[in-house]
């Protein structure tokens, strides 16, 4: 019998197939045509995120980026677009660029440590408007 596999595990698969950029990194990314994407839950979300970060959580995302799902997000559909993602630390974002690379989006990164990393470095952070 096999082990259980823990959060951790998944997570360490996930970033041994994924490409990960440091907080310092996103600035230089962004003005390379990348949209940050926040795969956080909303309440996570709306207490504050990366500046024109898009908010697509972690459970709705196959859904929001498969092309038949009659549900899907228009803005998730280019294979294309270029993409930066992160949650808190950065376990949930890993797992979503890896099935958003098996999805065939092309140009994903993972941004290391989250928003943790992100507050840590002292980089600017914004309140979502509410729609």
């Amino acid at each position: 019998m096999s082990e259980e596999k823990t959060l951790m595990d998944f997570v360490k698969d996930a970033k041994s197939k994924i490409t990960e950029i440091e907080v310092t990194d996103v600035v230089a990314l962004l003005d390379e045509g990348y949209q940050v994407l926040d795969v956080r839950e909303p309440a996570e979300f709306i207490s504050g995120t990366i500046d024109g970060a898009l908010n697509v959580p972690r459970g709705l995302l196959e859904a929001a980026s498969d092309h038949q799902y009659p549900g899907k997000n228009a803005k998730m559909q280019d294979r294309d677009k270029k993409w930066l993602l992160f949650c808190a630390t950065s376990g949930r974002s890993a797992m979503a660029a890896s099935v958003m690379l098996q999805m065939g989006f092309k140009n994903i990164k993972n941004i290391n440590g989250g928003m943790a990393a992100w507050k840590t470095a002292e980089m600017h952070v914004v309140i979502p408007e509410h729609h």
